[in-house]
Parts: C-alpha cells; sequence; structure tokens
C-alpha cells in the first residue's frame, strides 16, 4: 500500500478570499492547520500571481512539522524589502489625529506629545485624519505604517490601509514589498531599558509606556503577528508577552496560543514569558469584551 503523506499546514481549498496584506485585494488563500483546524488568516497565498506575488508559508515563523507542506516555496517579499522615505515620517507627524488627542485626554498635552516623537505617530490627512502608526525597525528603516482611524474615545473604527497602499493610488510609488516588523523596534537601539514588554496592539503599547515606564513597550500588531520573523530582532532580549484576554474562533484563548508559540520559540534561544495576569484577574464581563492589558490597568486608575 502506497503511503499517504499527511500535511500539517495546506491551502484552503474553498472559494472563499481574504484580503492580501501586500496588495490589499481579497486574493488571498489562507492556510489551515489541519492538526488543529485553525484557519491562520495570516499566512496564504495571493491569487494574483503576477501582479502581486504575495506569499507567507507557516514554517517562516517557526511552527512544528511544517516541513510537511503542500508548499515550502517562500516570497521574495521577505528577502527583499521595501522603505518608506523617512522624510515622509516627519511630514506625517505635523498634524493632529482623534488617536493624539486621546492621549491628550489621558495624560496631558505634553505627554501625548512625547508618545508621538517616542514612537513616529503621524497623521494621514487623505484618510480623514487617520492615524499612522509607523514601523520602523532596529535600523531606522521604514518598513511600513499602518493607518488606523479612531474616534477622540480612544475606539478605533474598521477603517484600516496601509501608506503604501494610499501611496499606489496617488502614483506617487508602482510597487512595495511589504515587510512588517516590530511597532517600536526602532526604539531597541535608543532604549537603555533591559525588558520588552510586547502587546496585540499599537495603542496599548503608547498608553503601558506611560504606565510601566520600566518596560519598553512594543506591539506587534495583531495577535496573529506574534511571530518567529518579527521577533528576531529582540531575541537576545528577555521578553514579557501580555496577549489580549480573549477567545478566538477555535475555542482557544489568545493566551495558550501565545503561550504554545513562546515554547516553541524558547527553545530556539528566546528568552520570553508569556504573562497570566488577565487570565487570573480579568472577570467573565472583562473576558467576553476581550479586554488588554491597557484596558485593566487604566480601569484600575480610574477605580482608585
Amino acid at each position: 500500500m502506497q503511503r499517504v503523506n499527511k500535511y500539517r499546514f495546506i491551502l484552503d481549498s474553498s472559494s472563499k478570499k481574504y484580503k492580501c496584506p501586500n496588495c490589499g485585494k481579497f486574493s488571498l488563500v489562507i492556510f489551515i492547520d489541519s492538526e488543529t483546524g485553525e484557519l491562520m488568516e495570516n499566512y496564504g497565498r495571493c491569487d494574483r500571481e503576477s501582479k502581486c506575488g504575495f506569499f507567507y508559508h507557516p514554517s517562516k515563523d517557526g511552527f512544528q512539522n511544517c516541513t510537511n507542506s503542500k508548499v515550502l516555496n517562500f516570497s521574495t517579499h521577505d528577502f527583499f524589502p521595501s522603505f518608506h522615505k523617512n522624510g515622509l515620517v516627519e511630514f506625517s507627524m505635523k498634524n493632529e489625529n482623534n488617536f493624539l488627542k486621546y492621549l491628550s485626554s489621558l495624560f496631558g498635552t505634553s505627554i501625548a506629545n512625547s508618545i508621538r516623537e517616542k514612537y513616529k505617530i503621524g497623521t494621514l490627512s487623505e484618510f480623514n485624519y487617520g492615524t499612522v502608526f509607523w514601523q520602523i525597525d532596529e535600523q531606522k528603516k521604514v518598513r511600513a505604517g499602518k493607518v488606523i482611524q479612531y474616534f477622540e474615545t480612544g475606539k478605533r473604527t474598521k477603517n484600516i490601509t496601509w501608506m503604501h497602499q494610499i501611496l499606489k493610488k496617488k502614483n506617487e510609488i508602482s510597487d512595495f514589498n511589504l515587510s512588517q516588523c516590530l511597532f517600536g523596534l526602532h526604539l531597541t537601539q535608543e532604549e537603555k531599558i533591559s525588558i520588552i514588554a510586547l502587546v496585540e496592539s499599537e495603542k496599548t503599547a503608547c498608553i503601558m509606556s506611560v504606565i510601566f515606564p520600566d518596560f519598553l513597550w512594543l506591539s506587534c500588531g495583531a495577535k496573529g503577528e506574534f511571530k518567529l520573523t518579527k521577533l528576531e530582532p529582540i531575541k537576545h532580549r528577555k521578553i514579557i508577552a501580555y496577549p489580549d484576554c480573549e477567545i478566538q474562533k477555535n475555542g482557544s484563548t489568545t493566551y495558550q496560543e501565545w503561550k504554545r508559540k513562546a515554547t516553541e520559540f524558547n527553545r530556539l534561544g528566546f528568552d520570553i514569558y508569556v504573562s497570566d495576569l488577565l487570565e487570573k484577574e480579568a472577570n467573565s464581563a472583562q473576558k467576553t469584551y476581550g479586554i488588554d492589558i491597557a484596558d485593566f490597568f487604566m480601569k484600575e486608575i480610574n477605580r482608585d
């Protein structure tokens, strides 16, 4: 009898397509973890092979048994990333946005301005004065500009885009190979703080940098972005990860998923501890809401 290979990661065979992080079109076929049934929305292949060519495989992020996969090619986007001009960052920091107004309401204008300067937070007037979270790597190269619209209350809208997509529409660039890094990564070469605290959202990193300044707060950008390629530049640092307190579609919590990944990463030489603070301290209502570490401490501060 012929041996049948079992592939852990397979491309979704359904007709459903997701938004490609490179070209912005809903043409991404995602991977499925055949062992857990998890839809891996951050990994996949763009169907627009000639015009985009984006391909991101789970084996890039240290998942076990990934060599047994139907597709082993990697995208050239990860090896030849594009960069934005540094002047674009400085230009974008001249205007105000609702997120900065929210920070001012929390901490005052002076501290809000210091957060803007520290993390290089810009504003995109063409996107209804959306907040630009620039991803600047340890070599001070600008890898990406994630643009999110906020209300003055600090709540985000569903309107999200990327600076390279805006520039393409304006015909200021013709192509861009998106290769993301951690938000705040440039600070690892500036700050002398030894312990890095890693969270999901950029907003959380900014707020926690004020509440607990003894840590260097960085953001991976989303729960699915806690991955090897983003963490590699801080491999030599002690990392405490604070995942949001939420239940995923497959029934597991983000804490459980991050802890599983951290165990694999630590075998590769990392020093990552995944905090269970929210798992232990958050009440049922907070867990249903899906709070993050900033939500938790802001409530504690307000209570005091």
